[in-house]
């Protein structure tokens, strides 16, 4: 790639100054913003273009990056225009550009709406596909959505996850896994890493050491993994020393807030006096010993966000970015809230503060941090072609040709498609279909599907967004089919967007209440059951005894076409393989079930 001369600071920087070391190893989130909020005050106005304000934190604190999510993303023009004007802050004071970075994993960690992006379905959809396509689906997934957020201006995508799922009751991993082996995640992961970056946009390899096996979600408690040393090795970090050691390593490596007591048994002691196992984000064992020395990772070293609760109930934010400074991550991602004027005469108090105590550290150690950082930069951060003005740049992205993105989520919802057993009634050839889904959005999805598909078909939709009553016995038709479409477990707060959304994580049903309801309403039933998962598929194992046909889609997406239909491609393509009986996909990951069903 060629290197743009604005990948380097001019003359008028002094890239020895501690104030430029430390900016560069900052990554903010400008999520929201409100200019006339007092302290006291909860700030949700998304930010959508520079207020000076923020300008100059950026300009005066010679930051190295910005986090950008969902809401700062309405429109293409606004996109486009938001990020070119943080760009040309940097540019006019002789800054070196922006780290522009997003979560794009895919399925449901996905910031851009769908009218930029398609929402292919994720990891684990990958890993249920690889039998038949390899990981060539996994490339091309990652090619597109790099060419995407190339254009949009990002320049760093914090993905692939390739944390090796192998607890069922993992809550934050789960789907965002590619599976339970670790060498088909890593081959999946490393066809990821290699066609982002092919593509222009630096990958984010993700959650150091591992994160999957765990019963608590880092966003609200500090997790723990207890493996041995044996089990590490083959299982957690194999997919990191394979694709470190590939030919084409990861820019960036993202670290876990996770305790693997293990790796480093080292304890801190909170400020109520608990002495607690420090976390992998804060741990040279982990960090320095085993990633740079051990594993030879060379690239940039980007903690997991520090306002989760994981770092966050423990540390406070200037602990918690000096410490993760001292271990050897390269920087710290999101470790300041800037969401008013207060914020910000606070922030450069915090500035002070940070410099004094990287100051304390290795200067070598300093010096080679933000030299990896600038390396990164040189590499990924040349936006656009000098010739190429912002309109031109926003016209091209506008009239991009999407049939290949169509194409691909549709190939990808199809290969996917899994089956996880049958009791001998498939092919489906009931006419009318009673649905119970997740939601009215789903009801009309899979409505819709079964009208494009069979149309001579009838059916109706219970939504169970929030469980009705159960229905009356001559609700249900004799000879029908009954089709449970079920999304387990609940949203961790990474799917909604972070730790701003804790306020706004709605009470559900549990998973324990829904399956309950479903199994009360299935018992007895003569029509035929089938339980889709359109999540993890681990909830087949609570309806062995309740249903004939199991089936997974991992991907539960539903949006509206250009005519305002609602359309769904995982459920398009679950209703076409219930009719033909053609399942291409899979199971990556084990699902426990009755002795007669695993023979099948």
């Amino acid at each position: 790639m060629v290197i743009s001369a604005c990948s380097l600071p001019d003359s008028r920087v002094d890239t020895t100054s501690f104030d430029y070391l430390v900016g560069q190893k900052l990554m903010l989130d400008l999520r929201y913003f409100c200019p006339q909020h007092g302290a006291e005050q909860v700030c949700r106005q998304p930010l959508l273009e520079l207020p000076e304000a923020l300008a100059e934190v950026l300009r005066r604190g010679r930051i190295g990056g910005v986090i950008l999510f969902a809401d700062n993303i309405q429109t293409s023009h606004q996109t486009m225009t938001l990020i070119d004007e943080m760009q040309q802050v940097m540019r006019q004071a002789g800054l070196p550009p922006l780290l522009i970075a997003i979560d794009q994993e895919g399925g449901r960690v996905a910031r851009l709406p769908t009218d930029m992006l398609v929402r292919f379905s994720g990891n684990m959809a990958l890993g249920a596909s690889y039998s038949e396509q390899g990981t060539a689906l996994a490339a091309l997934v990652a090619k597109i959505q790099a060419q995407r957020l190339r254009q949009l201006g990002f320049n760093v995508n914090f993905a692939p996850t390739v944390d090796v799922n192998i607890n069922p009751l993992n809550p934050v991993i789960n789907v965002r896994s590619y599976g339970e082996s670790p060498q088909q995640v890593a081959s999946l992961g490393q066809a990821t890493v290699e066609a982002l970056q092919q593509h222009g946009v630096a990958s984010a390899l993700k959650h150091f050491p591992g994160h999957g096996d765990t019963l608590v979600d880092s966003h609200i408690g500090l997790p723990r993994v207890d493996h041995d040393r044996a089990t590490i090795d083959a299982v957690d970090l194999l997919p990191f020393q394979q694709i470190i050691a590939s030919a084409s390593p990861p820019a960036l490596l993202m670290t876990a807030h996770i305790q693997y007591p293990q790796l480093d048994s080292s304890t801190f002691v909170t400020d109520d006096g608990r002495e607690i196992i420090v976390p992998a984000t804060m741990s040279r064992a982990i960090i320095t010993d085993l990633l740079r020395n051990e594993l030879g990772y060379q690239g940039v070293v980007i903690s997991d966000a520090l306002d989760m609760a994981g770092v966050a109930q423990y540390y406070s934010p200037l602990q918690a970015t000096a410490t993760t400074f001292a271990v050897g991550v390269d920087i710290a991602l999101m470790p300041f809230k800037l969401r008013n004027h207060q914020d910000i005469e606070q922030f450069w108090q915090f500035q002070q503060q940070l410099i004094a105590a990287v100051r304390k550290l290795s200067s070598t150690e300093l010096e080679q941090s933000v030299a990896r950082i600038s390396a990164l930069k040189q590499r990924f951060a040349k936006l656009a072609e000098p010739s190429q003005t912002l309109s031109a740049r926003i016209s091209d992205f506008e009239a991009r040709d999407r049939t290949l993105e169509f194409a691909v989520q549709n190939l990808l919802a199809n290969a996917a498609t899994t089956l996880i057993y049958d009791r001998g009634v498939l092919p489906i050839t009931q006419t009318h279909w009673h649905f119970l889904m997740p939601d009215t959005l789903r009801c009309e999805a899979a409505l819709n599907a079964l009208a494009a598909l069979k149309p001579e078909n009838t059916a109706d939709c219970l939504s169970l967004a929030h469980l009705p009553e159960l229905p009356h016995t001559s609700y249900w038709r004799e000879g029908a089919l009954i089709l449970v479409g079920d999304i387990t477990p609940a949203h961790s707060l990474v799917e909604l967007g972070g730790m701003d959304d804790i306020h706004a994580a709605r009470p559900r049903a549990s998973v324990t209440e829904r399956h309950a309801w479903l199994q009360q309403a299935l018992t007895g039933r003569s029509q035929v059951v089938v339980y889709a998962t359109l999540r993890s598929p681990y909830g087949a194992a609570d309806f062995a005894g309740y249903a004939q046909v199991a089936t997974a889609s991992f991907d539960y997406s539903a949006e509206k076409d250009h005519q305002g239909k609602v359309i769904s491609a995982p459920l398009e393509e679950l209703v076409r393989a219930l009719l033909t009986n053609q399942w291409p996909g899979v199971l990556p990951v084990s699902v426990s079930l009755p002795a007669e069903l695993l023979e099948q």
